[in-house]
């Protein structure tokens, strides 16, 4: 379902923001919202922030974020990530950058920010958990970060369809289940007695099918908060993007997601979407959608049909593919090639890896990065010799640069340890606060 980087290479923001300065005036995005649910348990909320503002150079620029909480076990965890998240995210992007340095900065922020709202809320020792979609609009670039089982999904206004986000459900895949079996954790399906095993794989103990997540202290470390992240580039025509709760897609496929709200504005369409999944298969969760239209700004309608349906097969293919051309050939296009406007989808990053040392290890210069008395997940100051290299007894320490960064608090350290099954379940979990 999910679109795989072997498929496809992803485009340089430099190449992108090369071919936007060619252009004679650079038009932002109107981005129009709505959103619908139907509550069976009270433990969806969404979070919704348009025009949030950004001091850059001698400007202010702006982005928008648009989030949904499924929770679990209570809804404790997705109220205290809707009111941390995005003040952590934040926290985590340095001050004075430029529009491609921020731009670039967010897969690595949304990382650090995704990992300290989990250890500040099993801090508090709380046991809920919760799923979590979180996306950042800044003018065509769409940048989504995910854990757990609600999904976030692109039209494009030519009618090609993008999953942005990753199912961290341990039925969906067997390098999840792996990891939890290597870092502790025990994986099977409900045992009804009688050797009869019933319902879909779940994590022991505490019988979560989610691999990732904030939250779910009584589950284990191996449980982690370390999303999926996807950051793409609209073209200038636009698109529809879909955030829903597994209430929406365990009954409607992406296509039928689309097609029933098909020329609807945002709240009509996010209510449609949320009625036609609770026919199919009735209210048995909670059920939650956030519609967003991201239009040329003298649009100001919903978007059209597309002229030509579209199949499953091309919405990989919409992505900017490997080209089968020589380096010669590539060489002499290259210029040409950032001067065009595609009318695609352009993928910048994607990486969903759990591990913290290979998500932490920025490719970008350290000034922009990393300050080396900060810890790169809990942002606090560190006293020097105090950090912990994030690479400290791993392959990765013989590669890594001279100075061996970034550095983690003790706590963080910890938090990490126990996340890779390094240490018992729960050792050092409130170092930094509850001893």
């Amino acid at each position: 379902m999910l679109s795989k980087s072997g498929d496809h290479q992803t485009v340089p923001l430099s190449v992108l923001l090369k071919r936007e300065l060619a252009n004679e005036k650079i038009e932002r995005p109107e981005i129009v919202h709505g959103q619908a649910s139907q509550s069976k348990k009270g433990e969806d909320f969404t979070f919704v922030k348009t025009e949030c503002q950004r001091v850059l150079g001698d400007g202010v620029t702006t982005f928008s974020v648009f989030a949904l909480f499924d929770g679990h076990n209570g809804s404790a965890a997705a109220i205290y990530s809707k009111e941390n998240l995005l003040n952590n995210v934040l926290s985590a992007i340095p001050p004075d950058l430029n529009s491609d340095e921020w731009v670039s900065a967010l897969p690595r922020a949304l990382v650090a920010g995704f990992v300290k709202t989990d250890k500040d809320f099993q801090e508090r020792a709380q046991t809920s958990g919760t799923t979590v979609t979180f996306v950042i609009i800044e003018g065509w670039f769409l940048t989504v970060a995910s854990v757990g089982d609600s999904r976030g999904i692109l039209e494009s206004a030519e009618g090609a369809i993008y999953y942005l986000s990753a199912d961290h459900r341990l039925d969906c895949s067997e390098e999840e289940r792996e990891r939890i079996i290597l870092s502790g954790g025990e994986v099977g399906r409900l045992n009804t007695g009688g050797g009869t095993e019933i319902g879909p794989l779940r994590c022991w103990p505490g019988g979560l099918c989610l691999s990732r997540s904030i939250g779910d202290l009584d589950v284990g470390e191996y449980i982690v908060p370390v999303p999926h992240v996807k950051q793409v580039k609209l073209s200038p025509t636009g698109g529809r993007l879909i955030i829903s709760s597994d209430g929406v897609w365990d009954a409607l496929s992406a296509e039928a997601a689309f097609e029933c709200c098909r020329g609807m504005p945002p709240d009509t369409a996010a209510s449609q979407i949320v009625e036609e999944a609770v026919q199919v298969k009735g209210l048995r969760d909670d059920t939650t959608c956030i519609v967003v239209d991201i239009q040329p700004p003298e649009k100001n309608e919903p978007p059209k049909p597309p002229l030509k349906k579209q199949g499953k097969r091309v919405f990989k293919s919409m992505f900017r593919k490997k080209s089968s051309e020589s380096s010669s050939q590539r060489g002499r296009n290259k210029e040409e090639e950032e001067n065009l406007e595609p009318e695609m989808v352009e993928e910048l990053f994607e990486e969903g890896s759990a591990s913290l040392s290979e998500r932490l290890d920025s490719k970008y210069p350290v000034c922009n990065m990393f300050k080396l008395f900060i810890c790169a997940i809990c942002q606090i100051e560190i006293k020097p010799g105090e950090g912990i290299s994030i690479h400290e007894k791993t392959n990765e320490a013989r590669k890594s640069r001279p100075w061996n960064g970034p550095f983690l608090c003790s706590s963080c350290k910890d938090k990490k340890d126990a996340m890779e099954g390094k240490i018992p379940n729960g050792v050092g979990r409130y170092r930094s606060g509850s001893e």
